[in-house]
């Protein structure tokens, strides 16, 4: 199963940009578990792929979703 929503931001042609934006909106939100409790409950899709990686390492759900973990840790933030 992949996440749709991760993926498209990923392949635009600006991803790093893209990413960056998208990072710090959700910063802007307040604290992380906050952020996270809202698009959990909110959010079919964004719960269907947090349960998806549940336990895994970083590596395993970017490999498991398509991504290349290495590209999203090399990120200037």
């Amino acid at each position: 199963m992949g996440n749709s929503i991760l993926r498209k931001q990923l392949s635009q042609k600006n991803s790093r940009n893209s990413i960056s934006n998208m990072i710090g909106q959700l910063k802007s939100m307040g604290p992380s578990n906050a952020v996270f409790n809202q698009m959990y409950n909110n959010n079919p899709q964004f719960r269907n792929f947090a349960n998806s990686v549940r336990g895994k390492t970083p590596e395993e759900a970017f490999k498991q979703n398509g991504l290349d973990f290495d590209d999203f840790r090399s990120l200037k933030w």
